[in-house]
């Protein structure tokens, strides 16, 4: 496909005009603070909400993969990992300050390739990821190891030191580009690392975007390298690069074990943060009306393509036609648009590939006992060019079905009723992710009990998808491994603990 003059046009009527001058200018990788001509090999970044062509990105092969690697290295060993830890705060400081300058246009960046409503770009992810920014720029100078009683203290001085680990090959999903961006570049650059950052090939402006910020911030060049391209050719040059010492990795349970593989091959740390079929528990006693709410909230919150999205409800029977008709009525007043458009309040999919598969899962599911309540299709008329897809309800499909224990990754939500609190425990626990879960009673006493029985990295307890820098977030089981996001475990992940004895003899 090739860029039009019509494409350039209806996205001038869109954009502010820097954002518009970015974006449709073609992308090479950013290495060494300088941007690089696209490759001959190159990549077309859509619009989802009209299937139009944006741009081209590089399609980064292994000798640029390199020079990124390389480049990033040498930041590592000769600045960034040596500078004094006051000199890495200001940096962060200094970035986190340009982020916020500067984010009408980022918001618009992530809305046009994602289709996730800009308003919701803006009220969301870019306070989350200028919060990142801000809560590890003050960390640098609180890291510090503790003396180690020895057993003898008239013979040694026993003390650890925390170590950045070297240069981190940061993998981010399209999903949220800019603020899992954040999520992985600011508590590793505050431990003293460097980064190599690939951003999924669908959304890869606002990274770039990103790192032209952290130079203009004072970052040594070389801090912060961005390689665009496929997980598959530019990814995999980078993962299995020898000089890339850790791997952090947000996306699907699939691709992150074939991480784990390559990192386990090369003994490297790797972090892995992957999906989840989340559980949203509604008892009788709850508060059902603002239950109803925030279920069908975030089911359909970025067309439920969200990892925690609570894209499996579980509602007390008694109360699941109450229940089932709220969130009913929140999915009828959803506005079906163009992430662009303010009066938006549900994009596309980000891909027709993507919604191809979402469809699967809803022929599947009806074939095996489930019952679409509402929703299913494609919208009749308009946005008939763009990758939506109605929000759907399917209530009472099996346990055992590929829709209940899979992540759909869509605007469907799996309604299940329940009739005993012993019983929907033991469901919610039966599946092979462990990253979220939700929880909605007025007992104190269940929602002590039963949220700490809850297989889940995160328990939300009569609210849900709150989030914040300062609280570990993070799965269990086939959700992730090797650490968590945000808080002081955050940055812990992205150091090394070095122990040191001086002999006294």
């Amino acid at each position: 496909m090739s860029i039009t003059t019509d494409t350039t046009n209806y996205l001038s009527n869109l954009l502010i005009p820097s954002a518009y001058k970015f974006a449709t200018q073609k992308h090479g990788s950013f290495i060494e603070g300088t941007k690089h001509s696209i490759n001959e090999t190159s990549i077309d970044i859509i619009d989802p909400s009209t299937g139009r062509v944006i741009t081209q990105v590089s399609e980064t092969d292994e000798e640029t993969v390199d020079r990124a690697v390389l480049s990033a290295k040498r930041a590592f060993d000769e600045s960034w990992g040596h500078m004094a830890a006051s000199q890495r705060e200001a940096s962060l400081h200094r970035l986190a300050d340009l982020i916020e300058e500067n984010a009408a246009e980022l918001a618009q960046y992530d809305a046009l390739e994602g289709g996730k409503p800009v308003s919701q770009v803006e009220t969301v992810d870019l306070p989350l990821a200028i919060e990142q920014f801000r809560y590890y720029a003050g960390w640098p100078t609180k890291l510090r190891g503790d003396t180690v009683p020895a057993a003898s203290a008239s013979t040694a001085h026993v003390f650890t030191h925390k170590k950045p680990r070297g240069v981190v090959a940061a993998i981010t999903p399209w999903n949220f580009p800019l603020c899992q961006a954040a999520i992985k570049i600011a508590p590793a650059l505050a431990a003293g690392n460097t980064v190599v950052l690939k951003p999924s090939e669908l959304t890869s402006l606002s990274s770039l975007r990103l790192a032209e910020l952290a130079m203009e911030a004072g970052l040594p060049a070389g801090t912060l390298n961005v390689v665009t391209g496929t997980g598959a050719n530019t990814g995999h040059h980078l993962v299995s690069h020898p000089a890339v010492n850790m791997i952090s990795f947000t996306g699907s349970e699939k691709v992150g074990r074939h991480i784990a593989g390559q990192a386990g091959q090369d003994l490297k740390p790797v972090a892995l943060e992957l999906g989840g079929k989340n559980p949203n528990i509604i008892l009788p006693d709850a508060d059902i009306a603002k239950a109803a709410q925030y279920a069908a909230t975030t089911a359909y919150f970025y067309s439920g393509q969200v990892c925690f999205s609570g894209s499996r409800l579980m509602v007390d029977r008694s109360v699941l036609d109450e229940v089932l008709e709220a969130i009913q009525t929140h999915a009828e007043d959803l506005v079906l648009g163009h992430g662009l458009d303010r009066s938006t309040t549900m994009g596309p999919l980000s891909s027709d590939t993507h919604r191809n598969k979402v469809e699967g899962y809803l022929e599947e599911v009806t074939i095996n006992g489930g019952e679409i309540a509402f929703g299913g299709l494609r919208p009749e008329k308009g946005n008939s060019d763009g990758f939506f897809l109605q929000p759907t309800a399917i209530v009472g499909p099996p346990d055992i079905t590929p829709a209940v224990e899979e992540e759909i990754f869509g605007p469907v939500l799996i309604v299940q009723p329940f009739d005993d609190i012993e019983e929907v425990i033991t469901r919610a626990n039966k599946g092979k992710y462990g990253l979220s879960a939700g929880l909605w009673t007025n007992d104190v006493r269940n929602a002590h009990r039963i949220s700490q029985r809850l297989e889940a990295g995160t328990v939300w307890v009569n609210t849900y998808s709150d989030w914040h820098a300062t609280a570990p977030f993070g799965g269990f089981k086939n959700s992730g491994m090797g650490g968590k996001d945000n808080g002081a475990e955050g940055i812990e992940k992205f150091l090394d603990t070095q122990t040191i004895w001086m002999s006294l003899e």
